[in-house]
């Protein structure tokens, strides 16, 4: 079998992630014959795509879970989703600004619509991406 020359992450990435996902590898419930590990992520907002910051502080999470369960402990890493929106408010702010629409021209009702739709476009970007780098 002769192995190509250059390495496609597209072959291999959502195969091996469906294999684990499928097979339970990450799934985690509350037990008294192991010790329990869990931690947190911190709450991304929904701002669009994951950056190196958020890149370097996942792998380092994905890498203490991992290293939890290896170690035989109930290791559950759970995600974190957009908690106060401040950071959210702040792109949407700025994509209708980018449209001519000021904030204070909307009333509550218009601005939660725009804030609702970059909520559908990007909100579920970053999990997907940490999905794709193979978080645990």
């Amino acid at each position: 079998m002769a192995l190509p020359t250059k390495y496609t992450p597209s072959n291999t990435e959502s195969k091996w992630y469906q294999y684990w996902m499928e097979h339970g590898m990450f799934h985690s419930e509350p037990d008294s014959n192991k010790e329990p590990y869990s931690i947190v992520i911190p709450p991304p907002n929904v701002t669009g795509v994951l950056h190196m910051g958020h890149m370097l502080n996942n792998t380092i999470q994905d890498i203490l879970v991992r290293k939890a369960r290896m170690e035989g402990k109930n290791a559950c890493w759970v995600p974190g989703t957009d908690h106060a929106s401040i950071a959210t408010e702040a792109k949407v702010v700025a994509m209708l600004k980018e449209k001519g629409i000021e904030k204070k021209s909307l009333n509550r009702e218009s601005f939660l619509t725009h804030a609702w739709e970059w909520k559908e476009k990007y909100g579920g970007i970053i999990l997907e991406q940490l999905k794709k780098l193979g978080a645990s």
